[in-house]
């Protein structure tokens, strides 16, 4: 499903060049959960800029389903991320006067189907992640691990075939994190996604396939 062949990310500074990732390789299988962990600036938002083709690499080859996506236009990246991954950011990013519901089922408006089918599938994941009767409500309503849950909804709609998640649970509380992480793992499971997760909560590794390590820029098998 993704593969990566000997990856690196260099940014040019007036103050020189910063190697943020360094000649990466990682082979990762239909429905597995990957978690990449380390400290804040190790690469790891880098790294998963360029699964998702938000970055381009500076060298080296990323691949989704065989395809090399250095090749792919504006157009073919855009598309790439409308309906092949779903992504989770730190910050949740909802729309603030939208409610739940409207936040969830917005992705699958832009995609255009039509008004039945997206009722049942924002219906669908909303309960699947315990928001049933918090649909209607709009962020400020909620609470910080509904709010993000609301985003992993948001994400999982469409049932993308990969979910890039960065630092999802950053702002939540061990409690929240843990039913972030347990509903992230269930939901994949039931759809085969793929997942890629990076977190510098090293209590959460035990929800991966496989667990990375990333320091400096480079990548370490844990």
């Amino acid at each position: 499903m993704i593969s990566l062949k000997k990856v690196s990310r260099t940014f040019s500074l007036p103050s020189g060049d910063i190697d943020a990732v360094k000649n990466v390789s990682l082979k990762i299988k239909n429905g597995e959960f990957i978690i990449i962990s380390g400290p804040s600036g190790a690469g790891k938002t880098t790294l998963l800029n360029m699964v998702s083709g938000i970055d381009l690499p500076s060298s080296g080859e990323v691949l989704i389903s065989g395809n090399s996506i250095k090749s792919f236009s504006k157009n073919q990246l855009n598309e790439l991320r409308r309906k092949t991954i779903g992504m989770v950011f730190q910050a949740h990013a909802l729309m603030p006067l939208l409610s739940a519901y409207e936040n969830v089922e917005l992705p699958l408006r832009i995609l255009g189907i039509g008004g039945k089918e997206r009722k049942n599938k924002t219906e669908e994941i909303l309960e699947i992640l315990g928001l049933k009767y918090r649909m209607s409500h709009r962020p400020y309503e909620l609470s910080g691990g509904e709010r993000q849950r609301v985003s992993v909804a948001r994400a999982l709609v469409r049932k993308p075939k990969i979910l890039v998640a960065d630092e999802p649970t950053s702002q939540l509380d061990s409690v929240n994190t843990e039913i972030v992480f347990e509903q992230i793992k269930d939901i994949c499971k039931k759809f085969n996604t793929t997942v890629v997760l990076a977190t510098h909560d090293q209590r959460m590794k035990k929800f991966g396939d496989k667990l990375f390590n990333m320091r400096s820029g480079e990548l370490y098998d844990n």
